[in-house]
């Protein structure tokens, strides 16, 4: 009953990288760009990623796997975090520069006051 109670506790973990995968969703719906798409397969990745992590330790106990595969699947699975990681951080740079670059531009548009 205790381990089902940690699990339940530990899901919690979930919450934010599902919001964040809705959010790039949400945003890639709106307009298909590069951004948006590395921002996706990031935060997507990164929720299964996130999943694999959160099941791991049952799994492994589950099948009685020794350290040394262990430390193996942890490794696999760590190098696909720095993947999804790099993607989504590629894409939010992308998403900052450009937005940096529209509000120059919008701000330059105005004119000045000639009091």
């Amino acid at each position: 009953m205790n381990s089902i109670f940690a699990t339940m506790i530990s899901m919690t973990s979930i919450i934010a990288p599902c919001i964040v995968l809705g959010a790039c969703c949400y945003f890639l719906s709106k307009r298909t760009v590069v951004e948006a798409i590395l921002m996706t397969i990031g935060a997507g990745m990164g929720l299964v990623i996130n999943v694999l992590y959160l099941f791991m330790p049952m799994l492994t106990s589950y099948k009685n796997i020794p350290y040394t595969d262990i430390s193996k699947y942890y490794t696999v699975i760590g190098i696909f975090n720095l993947i999804a990681s790099l993607c989504f951080a590629i894409g939010f740079l992308i998403l900052v520069t450009n937005t940096v670059k529209k509000n120059t531009d919008f701000t330059n548009q105005f004119p000045k006051s000639i009091d």
